[in-house]
């Protein structure tokens, strides 16, 4: 693939683009960046390797607790790749008049240097590192899709602002030591210009990127056209060709011969129209996979912003948990019974429940992993959650909620399509949504037409506090079930484990009757003889025991299990 390369006007431009950044810089930090020591060292870099070996000897300097924060250093590695590749990619002329990889992360060095000497938490530095995040993502698509000459200038002056947030933050933090004062940096109003102006650059070039495909597809149909004109113009030929040789017929049947010879040539015309037709074809397909391709860059972006804004917990670490703690051929006799078939192929409420110890999560996790190989194939789609004591983030409906929406969200475009909207309405996600917000949101992506089967598995509820508010967050839990079921949807699937206590049974009862009491099921009871035989079978110092002695505990153990 070719590179477009700047003509020498640009080429004078983009230098006097730097100068005036550098002189900012100089003002703005007192010292010439390029004459620092680590500019030398830099610009003998001749590899991504050799450009974060550097960086990171400034890193080691940070005070202890500094360093321990992964946040600090987990956008170098992706962000000094993307640039190096970016600057070979951008040609010669760019490489030798701006050098962006190595002079950016000299400023970046000279940053993390003067910060060695305040005594304070990284979260200033890293604020500005996330917030300058965003443009380096952007510039991985140019180092594998030739940008314009523009796209370079744009891609030039957006480097040379990111060189000017660095040179204002190094300025700050000479002048503030204090704790106090580097925990207000951000909001400093010349680095939050700096900044904005750096999101307004960077959307300014998303525009340009867009604009620049539409051209580009703009210019194929164009040239298809031209195609389809020289076609219709060479069957115009074929046709005068047709009539002369019917003429000839006529006149003199001798002349067959030079019939056929024409017929040959009219045939050699028409496998090259069929050639023609064919490349238009293709370029056709080459513009919507690049038109997909966009969109695809797009919508996982976006997804990124989603899960920022929304912050839901993370189930899977309980899921992890509760798989890692599943004995093997365990709830065998309940995937097998005809309950959890009819649930699964009807849309219903299932409610398991059983004293505590009855192995609730550990079925629940085998339920979940039995729906992933479903959406796993494409059939179906699933979100799941833990309520958990132990974990204050995991005992509401607010935290269930934007962990339900952002899992449907992840598996269906429709879905996301729906979450989007809900970020759009809250001002590109600068406020946060109500639950009820997120409640009609849920809904709409429940309601949507042609759908496969969606899954919602909810294990633990009597988790959920249960002891303040009017209602309190079990009662809410409790009501949006109550809604959830009310909304009759052949396609939805509801599953919750608990223990049986009052509320939840009086809530639950009257809206299902596919219901499983854990504790009192011969299958469950069989599952515990089935794991205290391995466990006394298995462990190195019970199979020296008597078989008599082995015998004694699993029958002693099981029959007072009692269902745990």
């Amino acid at each position: 693939m070719s590179h477009a390369k700047p003509t020498p006007a640009s080429s004078l431009n983009f230098q006097l683009i730097f100068n005036n950044a550098l002189k900012a810089y100089e003002k703005r930090t007192k010292s010439d960046l390029l004459a620092h020591p680590l500019s030398a060292q830099l610009q003998a870099c001749d590899s991504p390797s050799a450009i974060l070996a550097i960086i990171h000897q400034q890193l080691q300097g940070l005070h202890q607790s500094q360093r321990g924060d992964e946040r600090l250093t987990k956008w170098l590695n992706p962000t000094v790749n993307v640039l190096f590749t970016l600057s070979a990619a951008l040609g010669e002329g760019v490489g030798l008049v701006f050098s962006p990889a190595k002079v950016i992360f000299a400023g970046v060095g000279v940053l993390l240097l003067t910060a060695m000497d305040v005594r304070t938490s990284q979260g200033a530095l890293i604020e500005i590192f996330e917030r300058m995040e965003n443009f380096f993502q952007r510039l991985e698509i140019y180092t594998e899709v030739s940008p314009t000459p523009e796209m370079i200038e744009m891609i030039v002056k957006i480097m040379v602002e990111v060189l000017s947030i660095l040179g204002i933050a190094t300025r700050e933090i000479k002048q503030g030591r204090t704790r106090k004062y580097l925990k207000k940096l951000v909001g400093r109003t010349d680095l939050e210009d700096a900044l904005k102006k750096l999101d307004q650059l960077t959307n300014e070039e998303a525009r340009m990127a867009t604009a620049q495909v539409l051209k580009a597809m703009h210019a194929v149909d164009d040239r298809v056209r031209g195609v389809e004109d020289k076609v219709l113009n060479v069957d115009n030929r074929v046709a005068g060709v047709d009539d002369r040789v019917a003429s000839v017929d006529s006149r003199v049947e001798g002349v067959e011969g030079r019939v056929a010879g024409v017929d040959d040539k009219v045939k050699a015309v028409d496998d090259k129209v069929a050639v023609v037709l064919d490349e238009g074809k293709e370029a056709r397909v080459v513009i919507q996979q690049t038109a997909n391709d966009m969109d695809q860059v797009k919508r996982n972006q976006l997804r990124q912003d989603l899960l920022r804004w929304l912050s839901p917990p993370d189930p899977s670490t309980n899921h992890n948990i509760a798989c890692g703690a599943h004995h093997k051929r365990s709830a065998e006799w309940f995937f097998q019974g005809s309950i959890f078939t009819e649930w699964k192929s009807t849309g219903s409420l299932l409610w398991l429940h059983g004293k505590p110890g009855s192995g609730k999560s550990i079925l629940c996790s085998t339920i979940i992993q039995d729906v992933v190989a479903l959406c796993d194939s494409g059939l179906a789609s699933m979100a799941y959650f833990y309520f958990d004591f132990r974990d204050t983030n995991k005992q509401k409906r607010c935290d269930l909620l934007p962990s339900l929406v952002t899992q449907l969200s992840s598996r269906s475009d429709r879905c996301f399509d729906a979450l989007y909207l809900l970020y759009l309405s809250h001002d590109d996600g600068a406020r946060k949504p109500s639950e009820d917000a997120l409640i009609q949101c849920l809904k709409e992506m429940l309601t949507l037409p042609d759908q496969h089967p969606i899954y919602i598995i909810i294990d633990a509820l009597d988790e959920c506090s249960n002891t303040s508010g009017m209602p309190s967050p079990r009662e809410q839990v409790l009501d949006l079930l109550n809604d959830l079921v009310e909304l009759s949807l052949p396609n939805l699937h509801l599953c919750v484990t608990s223990r049986p206590e009052i509320d939840i049974r009086h809530a639950l009862e009257p809206l299902t009757s596919r219901r499983v009491s854990l504790h009192e099921q011969s299958g469950q009871k069989k599952d515990i003889i089935d794991y205290v035989t391995s466990v006394v079978q298995s462990d190195s110092k019970m199979r020296r025991w008597r078989d008599e002695d082995k015998n004694l505990v699993i029958e002693t153990l099981s029959e007072r299990a009692d269902g745990m």
